[in-house]
């Protein structure tokens, strides 16, 4: 094996970077001129195409709805949606790379402008045009009650009126074509939809079944094919045929608990990854074993999902820590010991903060200074890069790289990294400034900047 010298960033840089925005705040700049397959129950589709990723977290939006009391009074009101719904937010925020506030939330227990009123809800969706980017991610979640007409696919809203009326429905619930179609008028290259809903009858959820219907499921899909997405999933509480309960214990829906439960880390691989694969196999494992316990053998729900467009094995949906074992860790604290990395860590935060100081205006208050050394000089590096090794290095690496610095070659490497590394940047500093220099001349001769007057 070939051993590499340890490489480290220092978190330094960040209060560095804050150290020099208060800089900046002492002394005034003008402001410049304007600058003109089907997934869950084991039959996801093979893609062919390279493995399709989420979006960096800045490119994910989510719209997560939950209705529980509804102004029509012959619909069933129901227990758990709204907690559905926050629990499902706050799985998303920190295990899923959402950022809060680009979820919207709309649910029974919010204020009147979050209620899950039908305008409400068509009126958020409309307002992500021109915000979601072409290349992003939308996740729409709904936990409440549907219903099927004439084969068409309804969700209903906190105003919708049952009725077997289309054409009332169609002015006060939402049709799932509808939901449809304002998506892909967004353009967007992945989709995901989740859905925890009583599908036919709307009492579903209470004393009578409420079977999901082969019309209803094919509802929400989407043509990947004919590039109507690039990829999307859609997550269905309960299989064809059967219905969805709620975990009155848990004051919540049993699939949108096990769903947040997975993304916590139930469904976690070794590495700490929630991938949709694992996701779905462990809502299939633990929805319809837990309905069971409470509800009785009888009582039978398995949620599926259809997915075109991911390879459901590789789609990391979520993270979570994961400790080493206590070997492993043993031996990179003994790794990071052995490599001086601290140290170096240190020299390096030291060294880049004499430079900052250095093009610092004179008026910066010298209290200022002493604060950000305190807290660049309380950072414990051993603790910062710890779950950074072992994320990326394995047990058996470790150990390699252990054995090789406790050889005579290894502890001379980390004897002479900080004088390589103070002479690399000497040397660096060097050969930049005679780059700048030459690049000067060249614009120079080519007009692009004014020649210097004898």
């Amino acid at each position: 094996m070939k051993p590499h010298p340890p490489f480290i960033i220092p978190a330094a840089l960040c209060c560095l970077f804050a150290l020099t925005q208060v800089a900046n705040a002492q002394t005034p700049t003008p402001t410049p001129a304007p600058d003109e397959g089907r997934g869950i129950s084991r039959e996801m589709a093979q893609q062919k195409q390279p493995p399709v990723a989420w979006p960096a977290g800045p490119k994910r939006f989510a719209l997560i709805i939950g209705v529980d009391r509804y102004d029509d009074t012959q619909i069933t009101t129901l227990g758990g949606a709204s907690n559905d719904a926050k629990a499902l937010k706050d799985a998303l925020v920190r295990y899923a790379g959402f950022g809060e506030d680009q979820i919207t939330l709309l649910a029974s227990d919010q204020p009147p402008e979050r209620q899950p009123t039908r305008g409400n809800i068509l009126r958020r969706l409309s307002n992500l045009k021109g915000v979601l980017p072409k290349e992003g991610l939308l996740l729409v979640a709904f936990s409440g009650h549907g219903i099927e007409r004439e084969q068409q696919a309804f969700l209903l809203p906190q105003d919708a009126q049952v009725s077997n009326d289309v054409e009332l429905l169609e002015q006060t619930a939402i049709n799932v074509t509808q939901i449809k179609n304002q998506i892909k008028k967004l353009g967007l290259a992945q989709v995901v939809m989740i859905l925890d809903a009583c599908r036919n009858d709307p009492g579903g959820r209470a004393e009578a079944d409420n079977p999901l219907s082969a019309d209803f499921a094919r509802g929400f899909s989407f043509d990947v094919r004919n590039r109507e997405v690039e990829a999307f999933a859609t997550l269905y509480a309960t299989a064809v045929g059967h219905r969805a309960y709620e975990f009155t214990e848990m004051k919540q829906g049993y699939f949108t608990w096990a769903l947040v439960e997975g993304l916590k880390g139930g469904a976690a691989n070794e590495r700490g990854e929630v991938t949709l694969s694992g996701l779905v196999k462990y809502l299939q494992d633990r929805v319809p074993k837990r309905v069971a316990l409470d509800l009785g053998a009888g009582k039978e729900q398995r949620p599926f999902a259809t997915v075109e467009g991911y390879h459901a094995d590789d789609l990391v949906v979520a993270a979570v820590g994961r400790k080493p074992s206590a070997l492993k860790e043993q031996n990179i604290r003994r790794l990071l010991q052995l490599t001086k990395a601290s140290e170096l860590a240190q020299m390096v935060a030291n060294q880049q903060f004499e430079q900052l100081k250095q093009t610092l205006p004179p008026d910066v208050p010298p209290r200022v200074l002493t604060i950000f050394k305190e807290e660049l000089d309380a950072i414990n590096y051993t603790e910062l890069m710890l779950p950074i090794y072992d994320k990326h290095l394995t047990d058996g690496e470790v150990n390699d790289l252990v054995t090789f610095y406790e050889t005579p070659l290894g502890r001379k490497l980390v004897e002479i990294m900080p004088v390589i590394y103070q002479e690399g940047t000497v040397a660096g500093s060097k050969r930049g400034q005679l780059a700048a220099e030459r690049a000067i001349e060249r614009l120079k001769a080519e007009g692009l900047v004014p020649k210097d007057k004898n």
